[in-house]
């Protein structure tokens, strides 16, 4: 019923409560106190029943007096001088006396006569006791008075002996009156005493129920009050930290066309200010889903936008590359040759930003049918796309193909580990690839041996790596893990990054799996190394540069482990002796055993000049005549792995253009 209340009217009921029962109590004690103040019916009857007792005593009392001074009348009329003028005015005064008792006793009588009395009592005290005090004093009136007058002192003795038993005998009806008397006033006594006690007792229990009845209803409002309090914070919180956090990424996740959800109401039972700031509650979040499905519309809107221009772009640069591609078959002069180059490869990179912003956008690759692609042809794409591509080396890459479809996706997703890789490095380094078969499909790894991560950020790289978020204020320190982890997650590509052996560089380990790999035949392209991996071999078995003095690593060809996640754990580049001062497990990263995969390669023509850029060479497009070609092909230069998927994309392009026209 409490909860049908405003709480106002609540707490106007917690204080009326008391108030009321303060007030009914203050005006019991208010009437008792009056009935037993002299102007209470309690106080009036004991004072009617001690007046009573006193009444009872003037008849005795003036009785008494008047027997008194009728012996005090013998005595003077006795004496020697009995009748001399003063005695005379001795005895006129004690008549006087008499006369006074008399009106006395009468008046008492008569108010005796008007009692209730008991039987016994009204025969002894008023019927007895009065008719022999009336005759007393009619004795004294007939027959004293008299004696005196005639001075005869015998009679006077005579008299008064007379009087004796008449004063008995009304005593004796006094001595009834008083023990009525006497339980009157105990009775009275009695009745106010338990009065008194009743009113105190009912004081106490009702001041005992008030303190109860407050306390009980104090609780019944608390918790009318505090209950849907707490389950009001409660579910407040439940929606700030699960529910609308939920709601709001499967908002962004929903497709345009699917009904947004909404949360459900604050209920909390009762009909008071509560239930209007539950609703309240319920109309704020369902004002912030209403916020989120409509940034969810802006943001979906900002991306077509956004798709929009990246795919123009993809389209200028697409038509720009053929247009360059054109130059270069026509140019025969070396200098404006490798200008062309120049810029072939700076629009290359400008289309790789656009496709970037394509799958920072969430646009959807268009899945279309192609023949496999060698995985070497695969990583020579990314190199394409990679500003120092001069500083990789390609070891064993491994004879596996990639499919068509996710071909171009899976080079943009190696284009920017290589990006990365390359851009903090010195120089002076290499960038080593190299790939191995495992049981899940086929696992790539990139070496460099630069500035390196911490292990705070490779923890936190990691974890973007692996989690397709929304954008924060660290996102745009790393956009090219946005799009790898975004490109990882769409083609089950788990990527993983770690210290590099010696403690300096990151490893950054990519793992194919088998849905989008397939099998080269004899006539596919198997990739050839690009570099010699003896000379490879060398480098990795000298000491690494690094400001501290790092571990030098050897190549060994260990066995492996594997960890939970799948990764080789067991490092290939094992550390040989460590420097004085360093544990030989200092800087051991989770890398897996690749070492063993590597084989020398026929030397191969140098494909760049001495300042990093990519050249012609003569013959290297051609196959060995004199060779038959079962299981390897002649390297392929990057700049003919680019044309060549450039051809691809402008034609997929175009598709698109096409489609979107008609």
């Amino acid at each position: 019923m409490l909860r049908r209340l405003k709480i106002g009217g609540r707490v106007n009921l917690l204080i009326a409560v008391p108030l009321l029962a303060f007030i009914a109590f203050a005006a019991i004690g208010y009437i008792a106190l009056l009935r037993s103040s002299v102007r209470g019916d309690e106080y009036k009857a004991l004072k009617q029943a001690q007046d009573l007792r006193a009444d009872v005593l003037p008849p005795p009392a003036s009785l008494l007096e008047a027997w008194a001074t009728v012996n005090h009348i013998a005595v003077l009329a006795a004496a020697t001088d009995g009748f001399s003028a003063d005695n005379l005015s001795l005895i006129e005064g004690d008549f006087e006396t008499i006369s006074r008792a008399q009106a006395k006793f009468e008046a008492s009588m008569d108010y005796w006569g008007r009692q209730g009395l008991d039987q016994r009592v009204d025969i002894r005290l008023v019927q007895i006791g009065g008719a022999a005090g009336t005759r007393f004093f009619e004795v004294v009136e007939n027959e004293l008075k008299p004696a005196v007058a005639a001075e005869d002192v015998q009679q006077i003795i005579d008299v008064v002996r007379s009087m004796e038993w008449r004063f008995d005998l009304q005593q004796t009806g006094v001595n009834r009156a008083v023990v009525f008397a006497q339980n009157a006033v105990l009775v009275g006594e009695q009745s106010t005493d338990t009065y008194v006690g009743n009113v105190i007792l009912l004081a106490g229990s009702g001041a005992a129920a008030i303190l109860l009845l407050t306390l009980l209803l104090s609780v019944f409002v608390r918790r009318s009050i505090v209950g849907p309090i707490r389950s009001l914070a409660a579910r407040a919180k439940t929606v700030a930290t699960s529910e609308l956090p939920d709601v709001v990424q499967h908002i962004h996740e929903l497709a345009p066309d699917a009904p947004v959800p909404h949360l459900a109401t604050f209920e909390i039972g009762t009909r008071d200010e509560l239930a209007d700031l539950a609703a309240s509650f319920g109309s704020v979040q369902d004002a912030a889903v209403d916020l989120a499905a409509e940034q969810a519309m802006a943001r979906r809107v900002m991306s077509e936008n956004l798709i929009n221009i990246a795919r123009r772009n993809q389209n200028l640069l697409g038509r720009t590359l053929g247009f360059i591609s054109t130059l270069e078959q026509g140019e025969r002069d070396p200098e404006s040759l490798d200008n062309l180059f120049r810029l072939d490869h700076l629009t290359t990179r400008m289309r790789r930003n656009a496709q970037s912003l394509l799958v920072l956008a969430g646009a959807e690759p268009t899945r279309l049918w192609a023949p496999p692609v060698a995985l070497g042809d695969v990583v020579r794409a990314a190199l394409s796309e990679v500003e120092h591509y001069g500083q990789v080396e390609l070891a064993v890459l491994g004879d596996i193909g990639v499919q068509g479809a996710v071909a171009s996706e899976i080079a943009h997703l190696l284009a920017e580990l290589l990006e990365n890789a390359t851009s903090f490095s010195p120089p002076n380094t290499a960038v080593t690839v190299v790939g191995r078969a495992v049981p899940d499909g086929h696992q790539l790894a990139i070496f460099d041996y630069g500035l390196g991560m911490s292990a705070d950020d490779l923890a936190d790289a990691n974890r973007r790596l692996n989690q397709v978020s929304s954008f924060d204020r660290e996102s745009n320190k790393m956009l090219g893990f946005q799009v790898v982890a975004r490109l990882a997650a769409r083609h089950q590509v788990k990527v993983m990054l770690t210290t590099t052996p010696g403690g300096t560089g990151v490893t950054a380990i990519v793992r194919l799996p088998k849905a989008i790999l397939e099998v080269v035949g004899a006539a596919g392209r198997a990739p050839t190394p690009v570099v010699d991996v003896s000379t490879m071999t060398q480098r990795l078995s000298e000491p690494l540069p690094g400001a501290n003095g790092a571990t030098p690593l050897a190549l060994h060809t260990t066995s492996t482990t594997t960890g939970d996640d799948g990764m080789s754990l067991a490092p290939a580049w094992a550390p040989v002796a460590p420097a004085v001062g360093e544990g030989s497990d200092a800087h051991a990263p989770a890398l897996m055993s690749l070492a063993s995969q590597i084989s020398a390669p026929a030397s191969q023509p140098q494909a760049t000049s001495p300042d990093g850029l990519s050249k012609r060479v003569p013959g290297a497009q051609l196959p060995d005549l004199g060779t038959p070609q079962n299981d390897a092909t002649p390297m392929r230069a990057p700049d003919e792995v680019r044309s060549t998927l450039t051809s691809l994309q402008r034609g997929i392009d175009l598709g698109r253009n096409h489609n979107r026209e008609s």
